[in-house]
């Protein structure tokens, strides 16, 4: 397999340290977050990039609930943020009794919940040390929590099958890992598929392809169902982090990127067209949990 430089994209939002969780409303609106500078921003379809959540740290992941609020990973947990009042809310700040550092990407189930995995920023962001194993979690409608996992080295993208059979999720330094979902929709013993260091974001086309972000080889690479390489390609920017598919264009294939020390404010939105198309997220239904 041949690594090709992309053509044809179109550069959606850029000028940011580390872009994550990028997410497009079912009006079209691009969101996303700056992952190490801080912050939630929304471009509205045809607008300008407004900062709807300026001091949010660490967001990795975001969903859209079904009360028309954003469900969004960080420092400290999940929240419920609304974008017309501006207003955050709580729901998720501890897993089996202990704080939660952070959350990183998420996705939601299908049924009302959500996966998502916790993430030790504190070692890897402020203080160098080896960080703490993550956990890979569920968290249902009514906020039950089960854990899944809880030795993963830094949990990233969650993605699921056309069939919704199957339940594909990335770790940063081993690649990834795919589950057989049981009768209520939750894993059961899965095997690792694609071996990949720098596994990071991903998302699943409607033929059941994977296209999986590269995060330290700047790659973006397409994976058959039974995970295959079938193309792999590179942008002009040092880190392929995270990416989605779009709502109103389903070809529309957005790449967040990220900088470094060598190339600051490298962090940008993509939108990339593809053959086929992508499969839409669901939404959340946290009605009992978000006020």
């Amino acid at each position: 397999m041949q690594t090709q430089q992309a053509t044809g994209f179109e550069i959606v939002a850029r000028g940011y340290d580390f872009v994550e969780a990028p997410r497009v409303s079912p009006g079209g609106d691009v969101w996303f977050s700056d992952l190490t500078g801080g912050g939630i921003y929304r471009k509205r379809l045809g607008g300008e990039v407004e900062t709807m959540l300026a001091d949010r740290q660490w967001v990795g992941g975001m969903v859209f609930d079904e009360s028309g609020k954003i469900i969004c990973g960080g420092r400290g947990g999940i929240i419920a943020f609304d974008p017309r009042t501006g207003e955050s809310t709580d729901i998720l700040t501890e897993i089996e009794g202990e704080p939660i550092i952070a959350i990183n990407d998420m996705e939601a189930d299908g049924r009302g919940g959500l996966f998502a995995g916790t993430i030790d920023f504190v070692s890897i962001m402020e203080t160098g040390e080896t960080p703490s194993p993550g956990r890979f979690f569920h968290m249902s409608a009514a906020g039950e929590v089960t854990v899944l996992r809880r030795d993963v080295f830094a949990s990233n993208g969650i993605a699921f099958s056309p069939c919704d059979r199957y339940l594909y999720h990335s770790e940063t330094s081993r690649g990834i890992w795919r589950y057989p979902l049981n009768a209520n929709g939750l894993p059961e013993a899965g095997h690792l598929l694609v071996e990949e260091e720098a596994a990071d974001g991903l998302a699943a086309d409607s033929d059941g392809n994977l296209w999986l972000a590269c995060w330290s080889t700047g790659k973006l690479v397409q994976y058959s169902p039974g995970g295959a390489a079938m193309q792999a390609l590179t942008f002009p920017f040092p880190h392929v982090v995270s990416l989605c598919f779009g709502t109103t264009d389903a070809k529309s294939l957005f790449v967040a990127t990220g900088g470094n020390e060598e190339v600051p404010k490298a962090g940008a939105v993509l939108r990339l067209g593809v053959d086929i198309a992508g499969l839409a997220s669901a939404q959340t239904r946290f009605g009992s949990l978000v006020p």
